[in-house]
C-alpha cells in the first residue's frame, strides 16, 4: 500500500508536534531531540495507517552511492517506505549527488525525512528540497523560559493530564536546559502520579536537582512571586546550598534588568552592545516590566548589603539572603 501523500506545496517552519507524512520532509535546526520527536511521530502515524512499514536509516556522512535509490524502490510486499537520513550538515559528496537527483524525481511509494542540524554544508540540497516542495520543520532550541513552559504544558496536555503553572515553572527550573530530561520527567510524573500535578509534587521528585538554585530564586523574586522565591530559597538553604552564589545571582540578575530597562533597541542589538546572550536580554526585558527605576536602585543596594553580610559581615548569612529576596519580591510589581 502506498504511503500517505501530501500536496506538493512548500511548507516552511512547521511544528514538530504537528508534522504529518509527506513525500519529502526537511527537519532543520540544532535541537536533535526535537528532530527525533518528529521522526518518532511520523513513524507512529505510518504504523497507525499501515501496521508494518519498511524503515531505512542512513547517515549522510557515511553514505554509499546508490543506497537512496535502492531504499526508495517499490517494495515487493507493498509496505509503506520510510527513509530517515541524519547528519546532512556533514554529508559526503556521494549523498549530495544522489539526494539532488532524488529531489528532481521523488519516489511515489516512499517518504524521505532528512535532518540538517545547521551550518553551510549542503545549502544547495536544502534549496533543492524546498524547490521540490519539501515540508520544512523547525528544530530550534527552546531558549526562552516561556518556550520551555509551553513545551512542558503541551507534554502534559498530550498525556491528558493537568499541571499547575507553578509546577511547570518548578520543572523548568530543575531541568530546563535539557529537553530530553524535561520530557522524561513529564513522562515519569504522568506514570507515577494521579490527578493534577502540583509544585509540591514536582519538588518531591526534582527539588534536589535544581541546576541553578540562585537563578530559580532570582527569577521568582524579580517577577514578584514572593512565596515561590522564599520557599525555593529555604529549601536550598536547608539542603546545604551556600548563600554566597545565590546573592551573586540576585545581583547579576538585577544588573541585567537595570541595563535593559527603558532601552529602545532590539534584543539582538542590546545583546551585542551589552555582551549578553539574546535570550538573557529577552528575559531581562520581560522582568523589567515589573520594575520602576527607583526600586531597582534600592534593591541593588539591598543586595550589596546582603553580599557583605553573607561573606562574613553577619552571624546569620541565611537571614541576610532571605531579607534581600523578600525585599526584591515585594518591590517587583505583579
Amino acid at each position: 500500500m502506498a504511503a500517505p501523500r501530501a500536496a506538493a506545496k512548500t511548507s516552511s517552519g512547521g511544528s514538530w508536534r504537528t508534522v504529518e507524512p509527506a513525500p519529502l520532509i526537511l527537519l532543520q535546526g540544532p535541537e536533535d531531540f526535537l528532530a527525533g520527536r518528529a521522526m518518532d511521530s511520523l513513524r507512529a502515524q505510518f504504523r497507525a495507517v499501515h501496521g508494518e512499514i519498511e524503515l531505512t536509516r542512513f547517515e549522510a556522512a557515511s553514505y554509499v552511492s546508490g543506497e537512496l535509490l535502492l531504499a526508495s524502490s517499490p517494495s515487493l510486499f507493498g509496505e509503506a517506505k520510510v527513509i530517515e537520513i541524519r547528519g546532512l550538515s556533514s554529508m559526503n559528496e556521494e549523498f549530495l549527488t544522489d539526494a539532488m537527483d532524488y529531489c528532481a524525481s521523488p519516489a511515489p511509494e516512499a517518504t524521505v525525512v532528512m535532518y540538517h542540524s545547521g551550518g553551510n554544508r549542503g545549502k544547495k540540497l536544502l534549496d533543492a528540497l524546498k524547490a521540490a516542495g519539501a515540508v520544512s520543520i523547525d528544530c530550534q532550541p527552546l531558549k526562552k523560559d516561556a518556550e520551555k513552559l509551553d513545551f512542558v504544558s503541551k507534554e502534559f496536555k498530550a498525556a491528558k493530564r493537568r499541571i499547575t503553572a507553578e509546577a511547570a515553572r518548578a520543572l523548568v527550573s530543575a531541568l530546563g536546559s535539557d529537553l530530553a530530561e524535561l520530557a522524561a520527567a513529564a513522562s515519569q510524573l504522568v506514570q507515577d502520579t494521579s490527578g493534577e500535578i502540583s509544585q509540591e509534587t514536582v519538588d518531591q521528585y526534582y527539588g534536589g536537582r535544581v541546576e541553578a538554585t540562585g537563578f530559580k530564586v532570582a527569577d521568582a523574586a524579580l517577577t514578584g512571586r514572593a512565596a515561590e522565591a522564599l520557599s525555593t530559597l529555604r529549601h536550598a538553604l536547608s539542603t546545604g546550598t551556600d548563600p554566597v552564589p545565590i546573592v551573586a545571582t540576585l545581583a547579576m540578575k538585577l544588573r541585567q534588568v537595570a541595563k535593559v530597562a527603558g532601552a529602545r533597541k532590539s534584543s539582538g542589538e542590546l545583546a551585542r552592545d551589552l555582551g549578553m546572550a539574546p535570550w538573557q536580554v529577552q528575559q531581562a526585558q520581560e522582568q523589567a516590566r515589573h520594575w520602576k527605576q527607583e526600586d531597582l536602585i534600592r534593591c541593588i543596594r539591598l543586595v550589596a548589603e546582603a553580599d557583605a553580610m553573607v561573606k562574613g559581615g553577619s552571624r546569620d548569612p541565611e537571614y541576610a539572603v532571605e531579607r534581600a529576596v523578600t525585599g526584591i519580591a515585594l518591590s517587583a510589581r505583579r
